[in-house]
């Protein structure tokens, strides 16, 4: 099973232009996490049985990149540490950081950078990264609760509870919609997160129960179906509606097994 992609592309958006060398250095890890994550996004749409030569290759491509813009913040030396904060560009390099650790399934580290991000970047943080940091927890319980799934290491309550219970992936995410406005672009991004980890969970309900589908009155999926409609009402607000971004509503519909938003 294909783990359910979101977007990252527009949500990493460029904060930083050429200039000296530290900010080269942001701006270039920038540039990698950004196509690592349009090689994931432009698998978004390819089904399980498609897989191919092609397919690995983008996957590989993806990961090289996560790990190349890792490697590139890595090396940042004490100077050009110092610069960013004084051009308030830490609180922008920890969240790219924690990011690439989180899609490189370095867990522990992508969350001891988000602490650090709190600690020392505080002040640095725009709206959009902080809400990114808050996700990471619930980011990450929808990759545990995938992983539970692939390799049959939990029972079905197990990944429940990772995924859409009371301190689930869902709920971890929602806090983190709440730190930014309601019509805020990361929205998007976060939205469909939720989705990511519900779409999980119907797995889970397939795989491990005799139901086979999640249950009409599952409060899990009215909290779904509540999210596929923001999804759709966030694109009308942001004037962002297109073939596209119908196609992406369509998509969370389809592989959530919900129904369409009211236009």
């Amino acid at each position: 099973m294909k783990k359910q992609g979101i977007r990252f592309a527009a949500v990493i958006a460029a904060m930083v232009v050429a200039g000296c060398t530290h900010v080269n250095h942001l701006r270039n890890a920038q540039d990698d996490f950004n196509r690592a994550a349009e090689a994931e996004n432009r698998l978004r749409f390819d089904s399980a049985e498609s897989y191919s030569q092609t397919t690995l290759t983008a996957w590989n491509t993806a990961h090289s990149g996560y790990r190349s813009a890792l490697a590139g913040l890595e090396e940042l030396n004490g100077k050009e540490i110092a610069k960013l904060k004084n051009d308030g560009l830490w609180g922008t390099a920890l969240t790219l950081k924690a990011m690439s650790q989180w899609r490189l399934g370095q867990f522990d580290a992508a969350l001891k950078t988000a602490g650090e991000a709190e600690q020392s970047a505080a002040n640095q943080l725009y709206p959009r990264d902080s809400a990114l940091l808050a996700a990471l927890p619930g980011l990450i319980k929808t990759d545990q609760g995938f992983s539970k799934l692939e390799n049959n290491s939990g029972t079905f309550a197990d990944v429940k509870e990772l995924l859409v219970g009371s301190k689930g992936a869902v709920a971890d995410i929602e806090k983190a919609r709440k730190k930014v406005g309601k019509i805020h672009p990361v929205q998007g991004y976060l939205i469909q997160a939720q989705l990511a980890a519900y779409r999980n969970y119907t797995v889970a309900v397939y795989r491990l129960t005799e139901s086979k589908i999640v249950p009409p009155d599952d409060p899990a999926k009215a909290a779904a179906q509540k999210q596929i409609q923001q999804l759709h009402d966030l694109y009308k607000d942001l004037r962002m509606q297109s073939d596209e971004t119908n196609a992406l509503v369509s998509y969370w519909v389809k592989v959530c097994a919900l129904t369409l938003p009211q236009i």
